[in-house]
């Protein structure tokens, strides 16, 4: 990952106001006004400062967690209560990242197929065993009754790794320089506006057309997706996903779905994401292994021009070097006759044959002629 570097005041803003608005936007269907929601997209943006800026964004993350549960949910627990849950789901996150960044070494999430599994596997798994200690924290202090526990888990520990899963790769764009030009150049694309209504399409067939069917036509927003991913590699699918994701949220929110509906939504929602990225990937990496492969046969063009100039040019400019010796030689016996003047002639012949090679090889370079002798 990218060398850990000290966060500034306006990083320290954005984590707290963001992840208090994403919290916000998130907030339905909640259990018991607990953070155990179908989508939870805050922790990405939590994960991605710790893996920016490791143990110092710990506090902070702490801190924007307590203000979400203040300001949004109003969590109707003690001041301790709030602050000891909030450091308990910073410490699982802060542990989250810490895997994650052992594991993936490059300047992104993922950069190719088996970066994609692991940041995949690390979240999940990571997620499930946060949610399960949180859940039993919550259990165990008498914040939630029995009978809720196991569905305060599967809750909590799907709406984290979903919202990862989903959002992550986007903010990690948008906060990247080069990442924001990428998704600045969709955005200016008149392809994006086809993205846009494919997936609106695809949007209004699954959940307009027959409510009763309850998404069965969900596979109809794969098609937007793959589009997208394989115009635009991983930036595209990023961007295709998030639209999805946002488009879902409202269809739900609209539709009045239960609980248990937009559960199974959202897990088909984290499918569509990996599938999505997994695409953007293969497309990253066959532009990276074509840009690798025209470098190198440029690099070979060069040593096969150098190879060539150098045997093409080696007699004429031996003879040069011999012509000159002989010219010194006749000079030197003050000869400046006929037999002078052959030498001098055979040196300008000589200039003019290295010149008529250069003249082939930029030809050959040009146009791609070649003249046999």
């Amino acid at each position: 990952m990218q060398s850990i570097r000290q966060p500034t005041w306006r990083d320290l803003l954005t984590l707290l106001l963001g992840y208090v608005v994403l919290d916000w936007a998130s907030y339905f269907h909640s259990l018991h006004e607990l953070n155990i929601t179908p989508w939870n997209p805050a922790p990405a943006l939590g994960l991605i400062y710790l893996l920016r800026f490791g143990g110092v964004a710990f506090l902070p993350l702490a801190l924007a967690i307590f203000l979400a549960d203040a300001w949004v949910r109003h969590l109707p627990v003690s001041f301790m209560v709030s602050a000891g849950l909030s450091v308990l789901l910073a410490a699982g996150y802060w542990l989250i990242a810490a895997l994650l960044r052992r594991r993936l070494s490059t300047g992104a999430i993922f950069s190719d197929q088996r970066g994609l599994l692991e940041w995949a596997v690390i979240v999940v798994v990571g997620t499930l065993l946060n949610s399960a200690f949180y859940v039993a924290t919550l259990r165990f202090g008498n914040l939630i009754p029995g009978s809720s526990a196991q569905d305060a888990f599967i809750r909590n520990w799907v709406g984290d790794f979903v919202g990862v899963l989903v959002t992550m790769p986007l903010l990690w764009l948008l906060l990247d320089g080069r990442g924001a030009l990428l998704v600045h150049a969709i955005l200016r694309s008149w392809e994006s506006f086809g993205y846009l209504a494919a997936t609106v399409l695809a949007l209004w067939i699954s959940f307009g057309v027959d409510v009763a069917a309850e998404f069965k036509y969900f596979y109809l927003l794969f098609p937007p997706v793959m589009w997208a991913a394989s115009r635009r590699g991983l930036a595209g699918a990023v961007f295709s996903v998030a639209i999805v994701q946002i488009g879902i949220i409202c269809a739900v929110q609209i539709l009045g779905y239960s609980a248990v509906n937009v559960l199974e939504i959202q897990i088909l929602a984290a499918v569509l994401a990996v599938f999505g990225f997994f695409i953007g990937v293969v497309v990253d990496e066959k532009q990276r292994v074509s840009a690798e492969l025209r470098q190198t046969l440029r690099l070979a063009a060069a040593g096969e021009m150098a190879g060539a100039l150098a045997h093409e040019l080696n007699q004429p400019l031996t003879a040069l070097s011999a012509y000159g010796s002989a010219c010194k030689m006749l000079v030197e016996q003050g000869q400046t006759g006929p037999q002078l003047s052959e030498v001098v002639d055979r040196m300008v012949a000589e200039t003019f044959r290295a010149g008529d090679v250069l003249r082939r090889l930029r030809d050959f370079f040009r146009t791609g002629a070649t003249r046999l002798e």
